[in-house]
């Protein structure tokens, strides 16, 4: 009688494995028509016409938009993805982390809200410098290209006008009442 030798069950991919198999997917996805970068355009064509229409639709606007970018991206590559490597997922770890990643989403977008101050404060006699120059060469060089491409040639919607609220005029008290 011979033995037959348990089944093994499959060994798990080894962390090279599994790295090129993301590596791969991660390249199909960015090389395949209709992959990532031909959806993100358009998500992202979308959030930034919110953001322009809702910041006035200037340099203000491309500001707000650059320092949010910039802010989350620095976050999310320097904080986020070395924190996410050493938490269990399956822990409360991982609900902190998402709290933690709201909270820090919503100070990158105050801290989006006053883009000037950083760009003053990066060099400070050429920062205001250039921030003046910013002010006065985009809406001459800058804005139309950016509204043909955001509005895809057509024209873009009027700036919302806010209309004051006529106070009705007092009668005058009456003494004596």
């Amino acid at each position: 009688m011979s033995e037959e030798a348990p089944e093994t069950p499959p060994a798990k991919p080894r962390l090279g494995e599994r790295v090129a198999a993301v590596s791969r997917r991660g390249r199909e996805e960015l090389t395949r028509k209709g992959g990532i970068p031909d959806q993100a355009h358009g998500v992202f064509r979308g959030w930034f016409r919110k953001v322009w229409e809702s910041r006035g639709g200037g340099l203000y606007a491309v500001g707000f938009a650059v320092a949010f970018l910039y802010f989350e991206i620095n976050d999310i590559l320097f904080d986020d993805i070395p924190q996410l490597t050493r938490i269990d997922v399956m822990s409360a770890e991982l609900v902190g982390f998402i709290i933690e990643f709201i909270i820090y989403t919503f100070i990158n977008m105050g801290l989006a809200f006053i883009w000037p101050v950083w760009v003053i404060q990066w060099q400070p006699p050429y920062g205001l410098a250039l921030l003046i120059a910013a002010f006065v060469l985009f809406p001459k060089f800058v804005q139309k290209p950016m509204e043909h491409w955001l509005f895809e040639g057509k024209a873009p919607p009027p700036p919302k006008k806010r209309e004051k609220k006529k106070r009705e005029k007092r009668s005058p008290r009456a003494k004596g009442e």
